[in-house]
């Protein structure tokens, strides 16, 4: 079986209507058993059910690894998943888990010394008319703030806190050595990898889907969807990977499938209201005479939350002071579409793109291109929503007498995506292919070759090698 001309997901395919009737029908029919996880059928899980694990209570944790073990006869992963969980695994720890766990203290400092300066900024403003017509408020305002202070500045709560996140940072110091998860997971059947010319081939298609889609009017686009459609990141094309690599071992073993995901908010694998894309399921029974569930797991698996408890998603701002400081903070990212035409271009970040014209740049808005690297701050617009201000371009140059090159070799290299690691303490260093200084020289990089790099940041602030070369 092979992914082809003559197999792969097109939502444009040309349908029967005797294939749109069976499909729809049968869906139709066999849905409810499905979304209850009833039956024989083998269940597919995405990426973020396993990596939403790592954010969760350790009470919801034991639920999942006891529905893992429930139903591990029926569960499997394709090769994508599989590369996907193992790339981002230590990652999403240090971030989801132990980031967030040894913030509390320090947000308690901060929040505490924040109040403090609150309530002295008040007393100080109000002082004058307090203190000469309203003594006895001013005498009652001060002991408010004695008061205050006192309860702040008595530490058994602050013991506490630390006492605790110490002993979870103890329990779980060696989960990225030994963890519970990554041994059900190894249990898991795994699907084959796709052949480089079946890759090769889906990156064409998919890169084609996609301008098709996104040139489409928005009040028509829906039908146009494909896996990976409403993905902003430089390695979208996983989901489109995933979906043909299930499609594969639909056909290849006279089987429908159920396809476990929270990835739900995006409109691609979903509609955005939760309902399913009708094309997808006509398109997959017209390739293989099979149904694809698609189902939302926290929807499904209610018994289960999969609430992230140690990232809010949110960070608590007390004065004006703070939020100056968050405005004025730096990021740096790349472009991910620019129009010097129009004046006006994207920047890439975790959070969604963010837009920037000629006259948030500093320097000739015109020599800009994709995938050059910028420098930012957040602002708004007159709606209040967040773009990118004082932007500047960064250029990362091995001779530059102010950055220091460094050598390594290369951990993990994946030529179809164009993405490699650098082995690095204490961790990995992401690279893309438009990083190399010699952008041809990624196709001759395998693992264990030598490397000379500068380090630079993602949007998050984490540490990605932003020049690479081969030595």
């Amino acid at each position: 079986m092979k992914i082809n001309d003559d197999f792969y997901f097109n939502p444009s395919a040309k349908l029967t209507v005797a294939i749109s009737n069976s499909a729809l029908r049968k869906y139709a029919e066999t849905f409810d058993a499905c979304s209850k996880l009833e039956g024989e059928l083998p269940i597919l899980l995405d990426t973020n059910i396993l990596l939403g694990y790592y954010g969760m209570s350790q009470t919801e944790k034991d639920k999942l690894v006891e529905f893992l073990d429930k139903l591990k006869n029926r569960i499997f992963l394709t090769k994508q998943v599989e590369e996907e969980f193992l790339r981002n695994r230590l990652t999403v720890i240090k971030k989801d888990f132990f980031g967030p766990l040894n913030k509390i203290a320090e947000d308690y400092s901060k929040m505490k010394n924040d109040i403090e300066g609150l309530l002295k900024n008040f007393r100080d403003n109000k002082k004058k008319i307090l203190s000469q017509d309203y003594p006895d408020l001013f005498s009652k305002l001060q002991g408010i703030e004695e008061e205050v202070k006192a309860t702040l500045n008595d530490d058994t709560f602050i013991s506490q806190v630390k006492e605790r996140v110490e002993e979870t940072t103890s329990n779980n110091k060696n989960i990225a050595l030994i963890d519970g998860l990554l041994e059900k997971v190894s249990k898991f059947k795994i699907t084959e990898a796709l052949e480089q010319d079946e890759l090769e081939f889906l990156t064409e298609q998919y890169e084609k889907q996609v301008d098709t889609y996104k040139n489409e009017k928005e009040v028509s686009r829906w039908k146009l969807a494909l896996p990976g459609c409403g993905e902003t990141k430089e390695d979208a094309i996983g989901d489109y990977i995933i979906y043909h690599e299930a499609i594969k071992y639909m056909k290849e073993n006279n089987t429908s499938l159920i396809f476990l995901t929270n990835d739900v908010t995006k409109g691609d694998w979903l509609q955005f209201d939760k309902n399913p894309h009708n094309h997808y399921i006509e398109q997959t029974y017209r390739l293989t005479d099979e149904i694809f569930y698609i189902i939302h797991a926290e929807k499904t698996l209610t018994e289960i939350s999969f609430e992230n408890i140690h990232n809010t998603g949110s960070e608590v701002v007390y004065d004006a002071i703070q939020e100056d400081n968050d405005r004025n903070k730096e990021f740096e990212s790349t472009i991910i579409n620019i129009d010097t035409t129009k004046g006006f271009g994207f920047i890439y970040t975790n959070d969604g793109n963010l837009f920037f014209s000629h006259t948030d740049f500093e320097g000739d808005f015109r020599s800009l291109n994709i995938n050059d690297v910028l420098k930012f701050q957040i602002g708004t617009n007159v709606s209040g929503q967040p773009k990118a201000v004082n932007v500047k371009l960064i250029k990362y140059d091995f001779n530059d007498p102010n950055v220091q090159a460094l050598k390594s070799t290369i951990s993990h290299i994946n030529q179809f995506r164009g993405i490699g690691f650098i082995s690095h303490q204490p961790e990995n260093l992401y690279f893309h292919q438009q990083f190399l200084e010699n952008k041809d020289d990624f196709a001759k990089l395998d693992i264990g070759n030598d490397v000379e790099y500068l380090i630079g940041f993602n949007d998050e602030g984490e540490k990605v090698a932003r020049k690479v070369r081969p030595i």
